[in-house]
């Protein structure tokens, strides 16, 4: 590190207006460049931490570091995604602290996927991670330069985009497969990682999760189409409550399916992608996507493969359009994870035949249901809508994320017409699955 080298904004008024310039030291900047631009050869002249604008995820603190750098006398700019725990929300912290949410994806990146290798081919599935500390992840900036971008939320996800989605799944969990039984002589990755793979979400101790469970319940007894049935209303009033508890046993350990590393939280603001670009006006071309990265490991298991298939179709797609394609993204899955597979050595019909991925939808369907309705019902809400109450009033923030969110729910289902519309499609589904109506 040069002796010149210095954080941008150093000076006391620096530091009044930017609370993130402390978040790396000048060594682990160039730690970081050094990871990523595989050489020691190089200086840090100078660094900037910053925080990137919106409410783009709901557990961390999203920061971009630039820095300047040197080498053989030629300076270029280099920058890296940094993701911490909240720095500004003391409340979002300690709740992250608590359930053990940062520590978690620490682990998975630099102890499970670390240990991974093959990122590249067949095809790049999660960003470079470069630098990893008890409340910081340093990954490669995947717009920056590579061109990748998110998908607006109010999208429901086509052929072409789940296609690029589901390869990357698949090469997730092959080479979940390939360490188990190629570099770990077949142990459970649930038990050589136990203490990074224990759930974090489905807990009666997570507020959030719970107040989740509540919203379902909300929605399902005052704003689906079999709530105006007073018969179908009293049975969900009767037995709700015990059909939602079952999640918590189905996300335990099992031994009755072969189990891969699983990311479980695949919506669209965790996939980015990249795009065909329009030759006349350089503009990315959104309907002709190339490559998809899945992002955010924070809640990650040891679970059947299936959980992951479900959970990509029902938080990214419509309900009509998954159940007239289900079956044919399914052989697609896996006729991918069987190639991917067969790349390591490993005979699918042995370790994982198709029968026993059919078997599993119906033992699993329950953490699809669900999990689409804790999630939708807070990323279908209309554009920057959270972000601006935590700014404006962070006690009733918390208390609609991590309390009760009902009125706050039914609000929207009222107001919004996209929240309405998926809300009660995602509802009315589970109600169906749960009781059989019609």
């Amino acid at each position: 590190m040069s002796d010149s080298a210095r954080c941008a904004g150093n000076s006391d008024q620096g530091h009044a207006v930017n609370p993130f310039r402390e978040v790396i030291s000048a060594e682990e900047c160039e730690q970081i460049v050094r990871n990523a631009l595989g050489s020691n050869d190089i200086t840090v002249v100078e660094y900037e931490v910053t925080k990137i604008p919106g409410h783009i995820g709901f557990l961390g603190e999203y920061l971009r570091l630039e820095v300047l750098v040197e080498k053989n006398g030629v300076q270029s700019r280099e920058r890296y995604f940094l993701k911490s725990l909240p720095i500004t929300d003391k409340n979002q912290r300690a709740m992250m602290e608590s359930l053990g949410f940062f520590r978690k994806e620490v682990g998975v990146y630099s102890r499970i996927l670390s240990g991974f290798g093959h990122n590249e081919a067949p095809v790049k599935w999660r960003p470079n991670c470069y630098l990893t500390r008890a409340d910081l992840i340093v990954l490669e900036d995947l717009k920056w330069q590579q061109g990748f971008s998110m998908i607006h939320f109010q999208t429901a996800l086509e052929q072409s985009h789940l296609h690029l989605v589901l390869e990357a799944v698949a090469q997730m969990h092959a080479l979940s497969l390939n360490y188990e039984y190629n570099c770990v002589s077949g142990q459970r990755l649930d038990d050589l990682y136990a203490d990074v793979l224990f759930e974090t979400s489905v807990i009666r101790d997570n507020s959030w999760f719970m107040a989740g469970l509540s919203g379902i319940k909300a929605i399902a007894l005052n704003g689906t189409k079999y709530s105006s049935d007073p018969a179908k209303k009293q049975i969900m009033e009767q037995q709700i409550d015990e059909k939602l508890n079952e999640i918590f046993d189905i996300v335990k350990p099992t031994h009755d399916f072969q189990s891969v590393l699983v990311h479980r939280d695949i919506w669209l603001n965790n996939l980015m992608f990249q795009f065909e670009k329009d030759p006349a006006t350089g503009q990315d071309k959104p309907d002709i996507p190339k490559r998809c990265i899945l992002l955010d490991f924070q809640i990650c298991r040891y679970l059947p493969p299936i959980v992951d298939f479900l959970l990509t179709l029902y938080l990214t797609t419509r309900r009509s359009h998954r159940e007239q394609f289900f079956q044919d993204y399914l052989r697609f899955y896996y006729d991918h994870l069987s190639d991917r597979m067969r790349s390591f050595k490993l005979n699918p019909d042995q370790m994982l035949p198709f029968e026993q991925l059919e078997r599993s939808i119906g033992h699993y369907k329950i953490i699809a249901h669900v999990f689409a309705g804790v999630y939708l019902a807070l990323t279908n809400l209309p554009a920057n809508v959270l972000d601006q109450l935590h700014q404006d009033d962070p006690e009733l923030y918390h208390q609609y994320c991590n309390s009760n969110r009902d009125e706050f729910m039914l609000k929207y289902l009222r107001e919004d017409e996209f929240y309405r519309e998926t809300m009660t499609e995602c509802v009315e589904e589970t109600v169906e699955y749960f009781f059989g109506f019609e």
